[in-house]
C-alpha cells in the first residue's frame, strides 16, 4: 500500500517547520513550472527549488528531524 504524498501533507510539514523555526515557511505549486517549490518571506525567498512531492516532503522532513535533533541534544 503506497501513501500518496498530497497538497495536504505537505501543507502540514510545512506548518510544523514554520511553527518550529519561527519562519513563515510556505509550499508553492505550479505543474507549469515543474512541482513544489518551498518559499519563505512571503515567497520572496526561495529554501527548494521546484521538485517532485515526494522530494518536497523530504525536505520539509529532513528540517523538521534536524530542529528536534538540536532541541533534544541540548
Amino acid at each position: 500500500m503506497t501513501n500518496r504524498i498530497t497538497s495536504a501533507v505537505l501543507e502540514d510539514l510545512a506548518s510544523k517547520v514554520a511553527a518550529a523555526t519561527g519562519m513563515d515557511v510556505d509550499i508553492n505549486f505550479s505543474s507549469a513550472y515543474g512541482g513544489y517549490q518551498v518559499t519563505t518571506n512571503n515567497g520572496s525567498t526561495i529554501l527548494k527549488h521546484r521538485g517532485t512531492a515526494k522530494e518536497t516532503k523530504a525536505f520539509l522532513a529532513g528540517i523538521h528531524a534536524g530542529i528536534y535533533l538540536q532541541l533534544r541534544k541540548g
